[in-house]
């Protein structure tokens, strides 16, 4: 039997609206029959809480239904926590109505998900960027509310900036040269969708793998919302103010590169290789729930479920160290994490997402350098690596002002070489390994390994990956922020200057004015942009940005290896 619907909101809402605001999916390889339509579902709520498939009509286009409720059965996580607390157990159990209707249009299908709607559809069925490309084309560039931008490095740290008036996609600080941007939120242009008709301000659209936007609830206005959005992401070009954006574009299904950048990261995922080019980091659709969770489920290939409270690389590379090499990612991507807001992994908080689509890494083929985001492979273009190349040799080719030893065999540490200058060459004081405890740094924070003659804050390092760079890129900006804005981080490290060195003049007012990085890399080579990785090149521009930006001075000097 075929039901006519008007878009399941209209039997539950007193007021009456010509839009509503929808979450809308780009299907992808999916075919608009019966048959096609119900591969992209995911079965297990049909056959674990009676979920119902129905054949439908929106207009006269036929759809397709899947819908009903979640029922866990059990009281929810907390209940014991407030029994042990109160004594009493509260009433009620979990229940979420959830309901996905996928719509043919013009070749494509689309599905429209309410409430919990998202956790029924299978995953690998969307069309990864789909929301995000749309508001690429859509939104005014001077209209932005939100932005979520993911740095290119081994950390995989992702931000999320948001406003209350609307502001210039110049105004979020995204840098060009070294994040991906996966959501993007604001005002779009006047377009010819039903919410815009007879209104005098537009509603806000967000836009990641999936879009949020106000449909029509009538059917005639919700084909016609969804057939000018189509045509919007087929024929419309980027607004040229989000150019930066959309020139960090994932390769296509056809690029021949792809292969070989998976084998690469295949052989990352291996038990025993290193992590300075690899990191584990949190889709963007699922930042909005991470915070309820406490539980992560992963499952890949024919092994049992794995529930963690704490989900690290770590953990993902052990569920793959009984594959093959060369299986690894294929399993990840046909595999699933899931978060789940209590420690049992009963309750979900997030949709089942691919577990690939948590690995961050970069990778190199010849000259061009590429990067791995949630499932996808990302080529940092010409242009952008010159960029963040040249801003790099800037820093790097900057006069560090200081002149240091070279690096000999006999020193094996980094505490033997802090050591030996602060031995031999006068005004340097060693404070590696003395570390300031304070209130905002109960674990303790060490503010330099050497402070330089001019009362320079310099960070020794000797590396041979990227981890231990951005490390001490980092370093050196929690140290300057700790001196400038901790009066008693600041009273404790002018303490240990004069305990070190009790000649050494330093004032009670001490404020830092310039962070030198010192480099030694791992078999001789100088520290320029061709010698580090993208992930360190980034981390030490962000770390140059930021501290510039407080009026420190930055520099870098590199430390020769002798033998």
């Amino acid at each position: 039997m075929v039901a006519t619907i008007e878009i399941l909101h209209d039997d539950v809402d007193p007021a009456p609206a010509r839009s509503k605001r929808m979450s809308l999916h780009l299907l992808q390889h999916i075919g608009p029959t019966f048959a096609g339509l119900s591969e992209c579902l995911n079965s297990r709520y049909a056959e674990k809480h009676g979920f119902t498939i129905e054949e439908v009509t929106v207009g006269e286009v036929p759809a397709l239904l899947y819908s009903g409720v979640i029922d866990s059965g059990r009281p929810p996580e907390w209940a014991s926590t407030v029994v042990g607390l109160t004594g009493v157990r509260p009433r009620g159990a979990n229940r979420s109505a959830a309901a996905v209707l996928l719509i043919p249009v013009d070749g494509e299908v689309f599905a429209l998900t309410y409430g919990m709607g998202h956790l029924l559809l299978a995953p690998g069925t969307t069309t990864p960027g789909f929301g995000l490309s749309f508001a690429l084309r859509a939104l005014v560039p001077d209209a932005v509310r939100q932005v979520t931008h993911t740095a290119m490095d081994a950390r995989g740290r992702t931000d999320r900036n948001s406003v209350s008036l609307d502001q210039s996609i110049a105004s979020f600080g995204i840098e060009p040269y070294g994040e991906i941007v996966s959501r993007l939120a604001g005002k779009p242009k006047e377009i010819a969708l039903t919410f815009s008709r007879g209104r005098s301000r537009s509603a806000q659209i967000t836009g990641t793998d999936s879009l949020r936007i106000h449909l029509g609830v009538h059917p005639e206005d919700l084909l016609a919302d969804l057939a000018e959005i189509l045509r919007i992401y087929r024929e419309s070009s980027e607004a040229s103010e989000f150019g930066f954006i959309a020139k960090v574009r994932p390769l296509k299904p056809s690029d021949t590169r792809r292969t070989q950048l998976d084998a690469i990261l295949d052989s990352m995922l291996g038990a025993n290789s290193p992590d300075d080019r690899i990191a584990l980091t949190v889709p963007a659709v699922h930042l909005d729930g991470e915070d309820a969770a406490n539980a992560y489920a992963l499952k890949v290939g024919s092994g049992p479920r794995l529930v963690v409270r704490d989900l690290s690389l770590d953990v993902v590379r052990g569920a793959v160290a009984s594959v093959p090499a060369g299986q690894r990612l294929a399993v990840l991507g046909k595999g699933t994490i899931q978060a789940y807001s209590d420690e049992r992994a009963t309750e979900a908080a997030s949709g089942a997402f691919a577990a690939h689509k948590w690995i961050a890494a970069e990778a190199n083929i010849g000259t061009s350098r590429f990067f791995h985001h949630e499932g996808r492979w990302f080529e940092i273009g010409d242009q952008h690596r010159e960029i963040l190349q040249q801003q790099v040799d800037e820093i790097i080719n900057l006069p560090a002002g200081i002149m240091l030893p070279d690096w000999t065999p006999d020193l094996k540490d980094e505490a033997a070489y802090n050591e030996v200058v602060a031995a031999t060459l006068p005004g340097y004081v060693c404070l590696d390994r003395d570390l300031l405890y304070t209130k905002q740094h109960p674990r303790g924070i060490e503010a330099c390994d050497l402070l330089g003659p001019e009362d320079e804050l310099i960070h020794v390092k000797r590396a041979s990956s990227t981890a231990p760079l951005n490390h001490l890129f980092q370093q050196g900006r929690a140290s300057v922020e700790a001196l400038r804005w901790d009066p008693e981080a600041r009273e404790k490290f002018i303490a240990k200057v004069r305990m070190a060195d009790p000649a050494r003049s330093i004032s009670d007012d001490f404020i830092p004015s310039k962070v030198v990085y010192a480099i030694s890399l791992s078999k001789g080579k100088p520290v320029t942009s061709s010698s580090l990785f993208t992930f360190a090149q980034v981390s030490l521009l962000q770390a140059a940005v930021a501290l510039r930006n407080t009026g420190i001075e930055v520099a870098v000097a590199n430390i020769d290896t002798v033998g």
